[in-house]
C-alpha cells in the first residue's frame, strides 16, 4: 500500500514538472507568453493532483469522486488531457475511469475523442 502511494507521489511530481517546463523558448529560456498555455497546464495538474486516485489504474473500481476533485475536473479540458497523457495501453491513468469521472462531474466528453 506504501509503495503505491510513493509511486502515485513521485508520478504526480514528474508530471507536475514535466507540464510547467513544457514549450518552453529555448532561444530565450523564458515561457511563452501565453498565459493560455500556463492555465491549462496548471488545470491540468490540479486535475492530476486531486483526481489522480479516482482515475488511477491500480484501483479496480470506479468510485465516485469527492467536490474538490468534480471542481477541478469541470475546470479542466478533460479532452487536452486525453491527448497528451492517456496512453492506448492504459498503463497509469484508465481511459474508462477519465470517461466516467468527466461524466459524473458534468464536464463529459465529445463522442469520438481519444478517451471518450
Amino acid at each position: 500500500m506504501a509503495v503505491t502511494r510513493i509511486h502515485q507521489f513521485l508520478l504526480v511530481i514528474f508530471m507536475i514538472i514535466g507540464l510547467t517546463t513544457m514549450k518552453i523558448d529555448t532561444t530565450l529560456g523564458q515561457h511563452p507568453n501565453s498565459s493560455r498555455i500556463l492555465s491549462h497546464c496548471w488545470s491540468i495538474t490540479n486535475f492530476i493532483v486531486y483526481c489522480s486516485f479516482y482515475i488511477s489504474n491500480r484501483h479496480p473500481m470506479f468510485d465516485a469522486p469527492n467536490e474538490r476533485c468534480c471542481k477541478y475536473a469541470r475546470k479542466t479540458n478533460i479532452k487536452l488531457f486525453c491527448e497528451k497523457l492517456v496512453t492506448d495501453k492504459d498503463i497509469i491513468y484508465s481511459s474508462y475511469k477519465v470517461v466516467d469521472l468527466a461524466r459524473y462531474c458534468d464536464n463529459p466528453l465529445p463522442v469520438g475523442t481519444k478517451c471518450g
